[in-house]
């Protein structure tokens, strides 16, 4: 029997089970999937997703600064080709990540979403509270502290690897990709977005951005760059890096859960 891969490893681990269902079925994906949130309730998660995702284009650039590409044009290594394999794969992600901005500045215009909407402030329980003032709140400061922990090379965190980041990045894109597909298995059938609360913003425009083959792709690219580089590590250090991943790996459950905003 063949060993598993690590992102085979961290999916079957038992210790996941739930904090993965948690974190990719919540009542605001499934409103979201019927065309039932409210716009108000969009608009200040987009808000927040949009500042997430600047700290992302950090965070790839930190992970572009990790990757140590082959000094010999013949050098045929398999660990130096895949430097370049995936060098590749981060230009796609910032490639990705630039144009997913730009989307979300487009399609909130058109369905008149606000970007800067002050969402509630989680004290106590309490959700009830506006924030005073627009920006990153606890979750999203989670988030953001966790990609800039990754800062660029040589000055930056020299403990956090290149295998910590390409678990961190297929880790946060697989995530996002499942609790969109539980989204989109939530709409019925003959839901074309014309009677959404939103408009259509979600069913028409974000759901299928977030669930298209190409996004399908990209997750899987990074699931295979991530298992081929955890392959060639050194197999004495590969038990602490399995556990690495592992508390990397339930650290983005823990915040994506609470990432979804609570909904009646």
């Amino acid at each position: 029997m063949s060993k598993p891969s690590l992102s085979e490893y961290l999916l079957s681990s038992p210790e996941i089970s739930d904090l993965y269902q948690r974190a990719t079925r919540s009542q605001f994906l499934s409103l979201a999937g019927q065309g039932r949130l409210p716009t108000e309730v969009l608009s200040e998660w987009l808000s927040q997703d949009r500042l997430y995702a600047q700290a992302y284009i950090r965070f790839a650039g930190g992970l572009l600064s990790r990757v140590q590409l082959p000094t010999r044009i013949d050098d045929q290594d398999t660990s130096r080709t895949l430097q370049w394999r995936i060098l590749s794969l981060l230009e796609t992600a910032l490639s990705g990540v630039t144009r997913e901005l730009q989307f979300f500045e487009v399609t909130a215009k058109k369905y008149k979403l606000d970007l800067a909407a002050l969402g509630p402030v989680a004290e106590g329980g309490n959700l009830s509270s506006k924030s005073a003032g627009f920006g990153p709140n606890q979750v999203t400061k989670g988030y953001i502290n966790l990609f800039d922990s990754f800062t660029a090379q040589p000055h930056g965190n020299t403990s956090k690897t290149l295998l910590d980041g390409l678990v961190l990045l297929w880790a946060t894109e697989k995530v996002y990709l499942d609790a969109w597909t539980y989204a989109k298995q939530q709409a019925s059938e003959d839901g074309d977005g014309k009677g959404d609360v939103d408009g259509g913003a979600l069913r028409k425009e974000f759901i299928p951005n977030w669930t298209s083959e190409e996004f399908q792709a990209f997750v899987k690219e990074c699931q295979e760059c991530l298992d081929a580089y955890a392959a060639i590590q050194d197999h004495d250090t590969e038990e602490v890096g399995a556990a690495n991943s592992m508390t990397l790996f339930k650290t983005v459950l823990i915040l994506e859960e609470s990432f979804w905003p609570m909904v009646a």
